[in-house]
């Protein structure tokens, strides 16, 4: 079970990962020592899962984000698709899904030419039978109080 502390302290590492015990100890009114065991424990536990960067997938020569909803063709191997989704670097994040589509894509490619190339590739070699794509116009990002 997690106590008003625990919660304060995944409030402020959500909003950065990279805040130092010292100020994070601050910030939730804890010794830099007793923060750093909290994070350990929450770690441990497995309610925090990772930390990783944010890199914008322009600096990456992929300027072009979309958003993919995939539907299986009927007797389709939904664990393959999964495991060459993870192998593919444009696609950002997938999801499983319920009603008419089976998972969400986000992605991002440099170019119409590139989603192309990948809307093709997933029906050719993934047993995908439908696609919907939105592409996407700005990004709206949540503030501290999510």
């Amino acid at each position: 079970m997690l106590d008003a502390i625990d919660r304060e302290i995944l409030g402020e590492l959500e909003r950065d990962g990279r805040i130092s015990w010292q100020e994070l100890g601050r910030r939730v009114r804890l010794s830099p020592n007793a923060t750093g065991d909290r994070v350990r424990r929450l770690e441990r536990r497995g309610i925090i899962t990772g930390y990783r960067a944010i890199v914008d997938p322009g600096a990456l020569g992929r300027s072009l984000e979309a958003l993919i909803s995939v539907r299986l063709a009927p007797n389709s191997d939904a664990g393959q698709l999964e495991e060459r989704l993870a192998a593919w670097p444009e696609v950002e994040e997938a999801v499983h899904v319920t009603g008419r589509f089976d998972f969400e894509l986000k992605v991002s490619t440099s170019g119409p030419r590139g989603l192309d190339d990948l809307l093709v590739g997933m029906k050719r070699e993934l047993g995908v039978a439908e696609t919907e794509t939105r592409l996407v116009l700005r990004r709206i990002v949540p503030g501290p109080g999510r």
